[in-house]
């Protein structure tokens, strides 16, 4: 009897990781890597074409951002699961991965029998957390799902004004933000006013602050 085969598909600029967890998925005999991609407008573009079943998402992959890819990911693949990949963790990721109903979030740290079979309960529609990750969730059994144990004030932001300010605090203009997200310049000016006024900040130097200290980027 044929088992089912679960397409994965891997967004991540990293070749060495993307290549040693390709390698090891291809012995898998229930899964598969349907594609791999290095920023997210060419992740999106495969996945609407090769319709993953589960997609492995980096957190620092260059374009419109991980979470708007995530965003878009979910309305136009619903079936789709997600899985966010990152070196650390941090309050606020982890929140917004919640907030946009993630099948797991697991370090790049792990080794790499421990992704695996992360990654086969996540196709198996289960969950895929880290252990360091788990120990920052509480599970809710009337809901059914996990929480943040800490939540930040950045989680008031949405997913895209959260992918702009990711790439406000890495120091680039507002034209770069723009070129980069494919949105207008007055569409970022906007965003980065709407940031700050949720915030209660005044000032970009003291907003970067403020997101390097709230674990939203790496100083």
């Amino acid at each position: 009897m044929l088992t089912q085969s679960f397409k994965i598909a891997i967004i991540d600029e990293h070749p060495m990781f993307v290549e040693a967890l390709t390698q090891r998925i291809g012995q898998s005999d229930e899964m598969d890597v349907a594609f791999t991609a290095e920023d997210s407008e060419t992740g999106l573009r495969l996945a609407l074409e090769h319709q993953p079943d589960l997609v492995l998402i980096a957190m620092d992959i260059p374009g419109r951002g991980v979470f708007t890819l995530a965003d878009e990911l979910a309305r136009r693949l619903p079936a789709a699961r997600v899985v966010f990949l990152a070196d650390v963790v941090t309050d606020v990721f982890l929140d917004e991965a919640l907030r946009l109903d993630a099948a797991g979030f697991l370090l790049t740290s792990d080794p790499v029998e421990r992704l695996i079979d992360s990654i086969r309960a996540a196709c198996q529609g289960g969950t895929a957390f880290s252990d360091a990750v788990t120990d920052r969730l509480e599970y809710d059994p009337e809901t059914k799902k996990y929480a943040a144990k800490v939540t930040s004030y950045l989680s008031t932001l949405t997913s895209r004004q959260t992918a702009v300010l990711r790439h406000l605090v890495r120091g680039e203009s507002v034209k770069e933000v723009s070129r980069t997200m494919a949105l207008s310049e007055r569409a970022i000016e906007s965003h980065k006013y709407r940031i700050m006024r949720k915030l209660g900040i005044h000032d970009r130097v003291e907003l970067a602050r403020y997101a390097i200290r709230e674990g939203l980027a790496i100083p």
